[in-house]
Protein backbone atom coordinates (compact mmCIF):
# COMPACT_ATOMS: atom_id res chain seq x y z
CA UNK A 1 0.00 0.00 0.00
CA UNK A 2 2.87 2.37 0.79
CA UNK A 3 4.35 1.93 -2.70
CA UNK A 4 0.99 2.52 -4.35
CA UNK A 5 0.51 5.74 -2.39
CA UNK A 6 3.95 6.95 -3.37
CA UNK A 7 3.25 6.29 -7.02
CA UNK A 8 -0.10 8.04 -6.96
CA UNK A 9 1.43 11.03 -5.21
CA UNK A 10 3.54 11.87 -8.26
CA UNK A 11 2.06 14.62 -10.43
CA UNK A 12 0.68 13.87 -13.87
CA UNK A 13 2.25 15.60 -16.87
CA UNK A 14 1.67 15.72 -20.62
CA UNK A 15 3.84 13.17 -22.43
CA UNK A 16 6.25 14.74 -24.91
CA UNK A 17 6.61 12.93 -28.21
CA UNK A 18 9.81 12.10 -30.05
CA UNK A 19 10.36 10.47 -33.42
CA UNK A 20 12.24 7.17 -33.30
CA UNK A 21 13.14 4.61 -35.96
CA UNK A 22 11.03 1.44 -36.09
CA UNK A 23 13.59 -1.32 -35.47
CA UNK A 24 14.46 -1.83 -31.81
CA UNK A 25 15.51 -4.60 -29.43
CA UNK A 26 12.61 -6.68 -28.16
CA UNK A 27 11.40 -6.06 -24.63
CA UNK A 28 12.64 -8.55 -22.05
CA UNK A 29 10.25 -11.37 -21.17
CA UNK A 30 8.04 -10.81 -18.13
CA UNK A 31 7.83 -7.05 -18.51
CA UNK A 32 4.50 -5.24 -18.43
CA UNK A 33 3.92 -1.72 -19.68
CA UNK A 34 2.63 0.37 -16.77
CA UNK A 35 3.09 3.82 -18.33
CA UNK A 36 3.49 4.77 -22.01
CA UNK A 37 6.83 3.28 -23.02
CA UNK A 38 7.80 2.29 -19.44
CA UNK A 39 7.85 -1.44 -18.61
CA UNK A 40 8.34 -3.23 -15.28
CA UNK A 41 9.15 -6.79 -14.24
CA UNK A 42 8.27 -6.93 -10.54
CA UNK A 43 9.70 -10.40 -10.03
CA UNK A 44 13.09 -9.64 -11.59
CA UNK A 45 13.06 -6.04 -10.29
CA UNK A 46 13.70 -4.54 -13.71
CA UNK A 47 12.52 -1.30 -15.31
CA UNK A 48 13.07 -0.52 -18.99
CA UNK A 49 12.05 2.04 -21.57
CA UNK A 50 12.79 2.80 -25.22
CA UNK A 51 15.04 5.48 -26.63
CA UNK A 52 17.31 6.31 -29.52
CA UNK A 53 20.70 7.90 -30.17
CA UNK A 54 20.13 11.62 -30.96
CA UNK A 55 23.74 12.64 -31.68
CA UNK A 56 26.17 12.08 -34.53
CA UNK A 57 29.47 11.03 -32.98
CA UNK A 58 30.85 10.04 -36.39
CA UNK A 59 30.96 13.38 -38.14
CA UNK A 60 33.41 13.61 -41.06
CA UNK A 61 34.38 17.03 -39.74
CA UNK A 62 35.75 15.25 -36.67
CA UNK A 63 33.62 17.37 -34.36
CA UNK A 64 33.50 16.29 -30.72
CA UNK A 65 30.08 15.81 -29.14
CA UNK A 66 30.32 17.08 -25.56
CA UNK A 67 27.90 15.48 -23.11
CA UNK A 68 26.03 16.80 -20.10
CA UNK A 69 23.44 14.05 -19.62
CA UNK A 70 23.32 10.33 -20.36
CA UNK A 71 19.57 9.98 -21.07
CA UNK A 72 17.31 12.97 -21.64
CA UNK A 73 13.72 13.50 -22.71
CA UNK A 74 12.56 14.94 -26.02
CA UNK A 75 13.01 18.65 -26.71
CA UNK A 76 15.49 19.13 -23.88
CA UNK A 77 19.18 18.17 -24.11
CA UNK A 78 19.38 15.94 -27.20
CA UNK A 79 22.48 17.69 -28.53
CA UNK A 80 24.44 16.73 -25.38
CA UNK A 81 23.01 13.34 -24.46
CA UNK A 82 23.71 9.73 -25.49
CA UNK A 83 20.04 8.70 -25.62
CA UNK A 84 16.72 10.54 -25.92
CA UNK A 85 13.44 8.95 -24.83
CA UNK A 86 9.69 9.55 -24.81
CA UNK A 87 9.45 8.12 -21.29
CA UNK A 88 8.60 10.65 -18.60
CA UNK A 89 11.08 10.84 -15.72
CA UNK A 90 8.27 11.03 -13.13
CA UNK A 91 6.84 7.78 -14.47
CA UNK A 92 10.26 6.09 -14.51
CA UNK A 93 10.54 7.28 -10.89
CA UNK A 94 7.22 5.60 -10.09
CA UNK A 95 8.35 2.39 -11.79
CA UNK A 96 11.54 2.36 -9.71
CA UNK A 97 9.42 2.70 -6.56
CA UNK A 98 7.43 -0.32 -7.70
CA UNK A 99 10.53 -2.55 -7.71
CA UNK A 100 11.40 -1.46 -4.18
CA UNK A 101 14.00 1.24 -4.77
CA UNK A 102 14.17 4.28 -2.51
CA UNK A 103 15.05 7.73 -3.86
CA UNK A 104 17.54 10.06 -2.19
CA UNK A 105 18.35 13.46 -3.63
CA UNK A 106 20.25 14.83 -6.64
CA UNK A 107 23.80 16.14 -6.38
CA UNK A 108 24.27 19.87 -5.92
CA UNK A 109 26.95 22.57 -5.75
CA UNK A 110 28.10 24.74 -2.84
CA UNK A 111 30.19 27.87 -3.11
CA UNK A 112 32.66 28.16 -0.24
CA UNK A 113 35.98 29.80 0.52
CA UNK A 114 37.82 27.23 -1.58
CA UNK A 115 35.43 27.70 -4.50
CA UNK A 116 32.64 25.49 -5.80
CA UNK A 117 32.32 22.06 -4.21
CA UNK A 118 30.09 19.27 -5.45
CA UNK A 119 27.92 17.29 -3.03
CA UNK A 120 27.27 13.85 -4.64
CA UNK A 121 23.75 12.52 -5.20
CA UNK A 122 22.27 10.00 -2.80
CA UNK A 123 19.79 7.15 -3.19
CA UNK A 124 19.65 3.42 -3.71
CA UNK A 125 22.41 2.23 -6.08
CA UNK A 126 21.21 1.05 -9.48
CA UNK A 127 22.69 -0.43 -12.62
CA UNK A 128 21.99 1.22 -15.97
CA UNK A 129 22.41 -0.74 -19.19
CA UNK A 130 21.80 0.05 -22.85
CA UNK A 131 20.44 -2.85 -24.92
CA UNK A 132 21.35 -2.39 -28.59
CA UNK A 133 20.47 -4.65 -31.51
CA UNK A 134 23.37 -5.42 -33.82
CA UNK A 135 23.29 -5.87 -37.59
CA UNK A 136 23.28 -9.65 -37.09
CA UNK A 137 20.13 -9.41 -34.96
CA UNK A 138 21.83 -10.14 -31.66
CA UNK A 139 21.23 -7.84 -28.70
CA UNK A 140 24.09 -6.60 -26.54
CA UNK A 141 23.78 -5.01 -23.11
CA UNK A 142 26.30 -2.20 -22.72
CA UNK A 143 27.42 -0.05 -19.82
CA UNK A 144 26.71 3.55 -20.92
CA UNK A 145 29.76 4.68 -18.93
CA UNK A 146 31.82 2.96 -21.63
CA UNK A 147 30.31 5.23 -24.32
CA UNK A 148 31.48 8.33 -22.45
CA UNK A 149 35.15 9.28 -22.72
CA UNK A 150 37.36 12.06 -21.40
CA UNK A 151 38.31 14.55 -24.10
CA UNK A 152 41.88 14.80 -22.81
CA UNK A 153 42.99 11.25 -22.10
CA UNK A 154 40.29 9.31 -23.97
CA UNK A 155 39.65 7.19 -20.86
CA UNK A 156 36.05 6.10 -20.34
CA UNK A 157 33.90 7.44 -17.54
CA UNK A 158 34.13 4.01 -15.91
CA UNK A 159 37.94 4.11 -16.07
CA UNK A 160 38.14 7.68 -14.79
CA UNK A 161 35.83 7.09 -11.83
CA UNK A 162 35.83 3.33 -11.10
CA UNK A 163 34.48 3.81 -7.58
CA UNK A 164 31.47 5.81 -8.77
CA UNK A 165 28.10 4.62 -10.03
CA UNK A 166 24.43 5.37 -10.59
CA UNK A 167 21.97 6.11 -7.77
CA UNK A 168 18.23 6.70 -7.66
CA UNK A 169 18.41 10.39 -6.80
CA UNK A 170 14.71 11.01 -7.42
CA UNK A 171 14.89 14.55 -8.89
CA UNK A 172 12.72 16.97 -6.86
CA UNK A 173 9.31 18.62 -6.75
CA UNK A 174 9.34 22.33 -7.52
CA UNK A 175 6.52 24.62 -6.41
CA UNK A 176 5.28 26.85 -9.21
CA UNK A 177 3.67 30.28 -9.12
CA UNK A 178 0.11 30.36 -7.75
CA UNK A 179 -2.62 29.90 -10.32
CA UNK A 180 -5.85 31.93 -10.65
CA UNK A 181 -7.36 29.91 -7.80
CA UNK A 182 -4.38 30.59 -5.54
CA UNK A 183 -3.08 27.01 -5.63
CA UNK A 184 0.66 26.35 -6.02
CA UNK A 185 0.98 23.20 -8.15
CA UNK A 186 4.22 21.26 -7.92
CA UNK A 187 6.10 19.89 -10.90
CA UNK A 188 8.59 17.04 -11.10
CA UNK A 189 11.75 18.92 -12.12
CA UNK A 190 13.24 16.25 -14.39
CA UNK A 191 10.03 16.18 -16.47
CA UNK A 192 10.49 19.78 -17.55
CA UNK A 193 14.30 19.83 -17.63
CA UNK A 194 14.82 16.47 -19.32
CA UNK A 195 17.39 15.24 -16.79
CA UNK A 196 16.38 11.57 -16.58
CA UNK A 197 19.83 9.97 -16.23
CA UNK A 198 22.61 12.39 -15.47
CA UNK A 199 26.31 12.75 -16.08
CA UNK A 200 27.01 16.28 -14.95
CA UNK A 201 24.91 17.39 -11.99
CA UNK A 202 22.15 19.93 -12.64
CA UNK A 203 20.50 19.15 -9.30
CA UNK A 204 17.35 17.68 -10.90
CA UNK A 205 18.36 14.19 -12.09
CA UNK A 206 16.11 11.18 -11.53
CA UNK A 207 19.23 8.99 -11.67
CA UNK A 208 22.59 10.57 -10.90
CA UNK A 209 26.26 9.64 -11.30
CA UNK A 210 28.05 9.85 -7.95
CA UNK A 211 31.23 11.50 -9.25
CA UNK A 212 30.49 15.22 -9.45
CA UNK A 213 30.94 17.06 -12.74
CA UNK A 214 29.51 20.50 -13.42
CA UNK A 215 27.51 21.48 -16.53
CA UNK A 216 28.61 25.08 -15.95
CA UNK A 217 31.83 25.91 -17.80
CA UNK A 218 32.44 28.74 -15.29
CA UNK A 219 32.80 26.10 -12.58
CA UNK A 220 34.48 23.33 -14.55
CA UNK A 221 35.82 22.95 -18.07
CA UNK A 222 33.73 20.53 -20.18
CA UNK A 223 35.55 17.21 -20.41
CA UNK A 224 33.14 14.39 -21.43
CA UNK A 225 32.42 13.47 -25.03
CA UNK A 226 30.63 10.65 -26.85
CA UNK A 227 33.04 7.88 -27.89
CA UNK A 228 33.41 7.74 -31.68
CA UNK A 229 34.37 4.08 -31.46
CA UNK A 230 31.50 2.88 -29.26
CA UNK A 231 28.56 5.27 -29.71
CA UNK A 232 26.21 3.87 -32.41
CA UNK A 233 25.01 5.78 -35.43
CA UNK A 234 22.45 8.53 -34.93
CA UNK A 235 18.92 7.09 -34.81
CA UNK A 236 20.01 3.70 -33.42
CA UNK A 237 17.32 2.25 -31.16
CA UNK A 238 18.31 1.67 -27.53
CA UNK A 239 16.40 0.00 -24.71
CA UNK A 240 17.43 1.47 -21.36
CA UNK A 241 17.33 -1.04 -18.49
CA UNK A 242 17.53 -0.12 -14.81
CA UNK A 243 17.78 -2.54 -11.89
CA UNK A 244 18.94 -2.51 -8.27
CA UNK A 245 22.73 -2.75 -8.03
CA UNK A 246 24.00 -5.87 -6.34
CA UNK A 247 26.14 -5.33 -3.21
CA UNK A 248 29.75 -4.75 -4.21
CA UNK A 249 28.91 -4.01 -7.85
Amino acid sequence: MKTICLILSLPAFVLVGASEPEAKPAAAAGLKEIFPGVRVDLEKKLVEFDGSVPIDAHSKADLKVFLETTVCTADSKEHESLVVTRAKPSQVHAALLMIGLKPGRPGFWQNGRAGWKGVPPEGDPVTVRFAVKGKDGSVQEIDPADWIVNVKGNKTLREESPDSGWVFAGSKLVTQKPGPDGEKPARYAADSEGTLIGLTSFGTETIGWTAMYSPDSDKQEPEWIASKEKTPEIGTQVVVRIAPAKPGA
